[in-house]
């Protein structure tokens, strides 16, 4: 066997121990949560979503969000909900769209809700599947302009078109 194949099999073999322990790592911050372990499903997430895995991401931005395992912290939550929808993780682009519809996004800023970019992120989320995304963009419809609606549906072709690259 050449030195070239055999490292090529040590560097398969590393591989795949890594995405073994990832998933179980994952696993294992999930069954922490059915218990409602939060501190410890927190922990495992975080070292699933340093790695980039968008739903651990995702979860751990909610669990900023709620105040779960960790103190409550809008900043953030979205910036690990910001992370999972580059991705494309339609519940993180969900959760994006709700904090801002909520003024959740900007209340450490001081700041008010932001409707038109809820709408983005709410029109982004539908298109990538999410279930309520359209029932959220209808509540926030009213509360823009038609003009700013479809500046927001501009913004989101153009995120969709760059996946999810550079959206704010």
């Amino acid at each position: 066997m050449s030195t070239t194949t055999s490292i090529r099999r040590a560097l398969l073999g590393a591989l795949l121990l890594a995405s073994a322990a990832h998933a179980g790592m994952w696993e294992d911050g999930y069954a922490d949560y059915q218990r409602k372990d939060y501190a410890a499903a927190v922990a495992k997430w975080q070292i699933v979503a340093d790695t980039g895995d968008r739903e651990a991401q995702s979860l751990l931005g909610m669990m900023h969000l709620f105040g779960q395992g960790t103190p409550q912290s809008y900043p953030k939550a979205m910036v690990w909900l910001r992370r999972a929808a580059a991705q494309g993780e339609p519940k993180a682009q969900f959760h994006l769209g709700t904090m801002y519809a909520s003024g959740q996004g900007y209340k450490a800023q001081g700041l008010e809700r932001d409707y038109q970019k809820a709408a983005m992120w709410f029109i982004i989320a539908e298109q990538s599947g999410h279930p309520e995304a359209g029932k959220s963009l209808k509540k926030v419809t009213p509360e823009i302009s038609e003009t700013d609606l479809v500046i927001a549906r501009r913004w989101a072709k153009t995120c969709i078109k760059r996946e999810f690259k550079g959206c704010e």
